[in-house]
């Protein structure tokens, strides 16, 4: 093997050595929390055939310690042909902040982000929440996102965990769900966020309308969420905050079926990131191919063998802490229990679903 392949190798192995430190510099800041005025609040809660989950959410979001005065929820009917719509009618006369919004038309290309316009646009609040019709906030939720929201924050986002069962793959889908927190709050504590939660998220009415909402992202599938932060990131001068303390996580259930369809919804979002995001994610990408497919490819190589050896190695002790720090910030070291499986299956994951993400169709629910 050439110099020019170790140099290869092992720049690309410390490419991603350098993110894990970087991101768990930024896991560790904690974002500083305000005493601020009571501000009027919009929870947006998008449903399609909800029903056997809407009455939970709105359980959940009538338990809220927030003042009724200052807060209303409207949950969007994304033309459900189940009972959702006469759930929803019936929380609203116990609850007279509730409002129903019934989807009408598509704005967007994105089903989810159509039915969030349809009801933004009825939104009094001057800070948005948005969760989904199968999420459980916790009754703090909204003060204690709130109190992150100092004058120069626009978005707040947070945990969004998955209830967990005793199978397998409802412990390695909880546990990318903690993955993409602890991503999330690693990246928006340098000040370079990378990803979020739809279910778990806040943000200024202003700021929403100063990036044009989803105007520029409507016509992309997917993205209602990290898509709009990016836009914040982007193209405003508000600063980003995850919030990390345990009021404000939302559970919500883990979904298995349909889930290769799922899994290349969720990867197709990153070629729309923009070009310094896709630089550090195509380098990402780069290292897994090399140690999923260099081995097989020169296996009489022992010299390969043995630098790629040490770069796997590397990377796992280097996930471990990373997921360790992860699950210590979010209560979750039960999920470290599915650590080995994630290591055996997250190379071909990220080989093979990544690539699916972008160039493979898939279908919305």
């Amino acid at each position: 093997m050439n110099d020019l392949a170790i140099y290869f190798i092992t720049s690309l192995c410390a490419v991603y050595i350098t993110l894990i430190v970087v991101f768990l510099f930024g896991l560790l800041r904690r974002s500083r929390q305000v005493n601020g005025r009571c501000l009027s609040v919009s929870v947006i809660v998008p449903a399609r055939n909800e029903a056997t989950n809407i009455d939970a959410c709105l359980r959940a979001l009538a338990a809220q310690t927030y003042p009724d005065d200052h807060l209303e929820i409207i949950v969007v009917d994304d033309r459900s042909s189940d009972d959702t719509a006469a759930r929803i009618d019936k929380w609203t006369r116990r609850l007279p902040n509730l409002s129903r919004v019934s989807v009408t038309h598509q704005n967007y290309i994105c089903p989810k982000k159509n039915a969030l316009w349809q009801g933004i646009k009825h939104a009094r609040g001057d800070i948005i929440f948005t969760t989904d019709a199968d999420c459980r906030p916790g009754p703090n939720w909204i003060t204690s996102n709130l109190a992150h929201f100092a004058p120069d924050v626009g978005m707040v986002i947070g945990h969004a965990p998955l209830l967990q069962n005793e199978k397998v793959l409802s412990g390695l889908l909880s546990l990318q769900a903690l993955i993409v927190s602890t991503l999330a709050a690693g990246s928006a504590g340098i000040g370079f966020p990378l990803t979020c939660s739809g279910r778990n998220m806040a943000y200024r009415r202003k700021a929403f309308d100063e990036v044009k909402g989803f105007n520029d992202i409507g016509h992309i599938i997917g993205g209602d969420d990290v898509l709009l932060m990016r836009q914040f990131a982007q193209k405003s001068a508000w600063k980003i905050r995850f919030n990390a303390d345990a009021d404000a996580f939302v559970p919500s259930a883990s979904h298995p079926d349909n889930l290769i369809n799922r899994q290349v919804r969720y990867q197709s979002k990153t070629i729309h990131y923009g070009i310094p995001t896709l630089i550090l994610a195509f380098a990402v990408y780069i290292f897994h191919v090399v140690l999923a497919t260099l081995p097989i490819f020169f296996w009489t190589d022992a010299e390969l063998f043995y630098l790629v050896g040490s770069c796997l190695g590397i990377k796992i002790i280097a996930d471990a802490v990373f997921l360790l720090f992860g699950s210590i910030q979010f209560k979750s070291l039960k999920l470290l229990l599915w650590f080995p499986v994630l290591e055996i299956l997250i190379i071909p994951y990220i080989v093979i679903i990544c690539a699916l993400g972008t160039l493979s169709p898939f279908k919305w629910k």
